[in-house]
């Protein structure tokens, strides 16, 4: 069984909490995180996966983590497309 595996960093649409912080669990390495109104920006991650089949990367949030891919597919400014 093989998994996608982001590379450096991966970014979660429409996180609408703040992220206090973010880790890999098995290696408990803290990673980088920034957030804009769209997306949720996680950086510093290993370009191979630390654990396998499946690495989990721990995020903290300032509540129950909710996702709005709606508001973000409705709003977000995209490059090249004029209306």
């Amino acid at each position: 069984m093989s998994f996608f595996w982001p590379g450096t960093d991966v970014s979660i649409s429409g996180l609408k909490q703040k992220v206090l912080s973010a880790k890999i669990l098995k290696t408990g390495a803290a990673l980088a995180v920034s957030q804009d109104g769209f997306r949720t920006h996680i950086t510093g991650l290993p370009v191979t996966a630390p654990d396998s089949p499946v690495t989990t990367i721990v995020i903290e949030c300032d509540g129950v983590p909710e996702q709005d891919t709606l508001n973000v597919r409705e709003h977000k400014p995209r490059a090249g497309i004029g209306i």
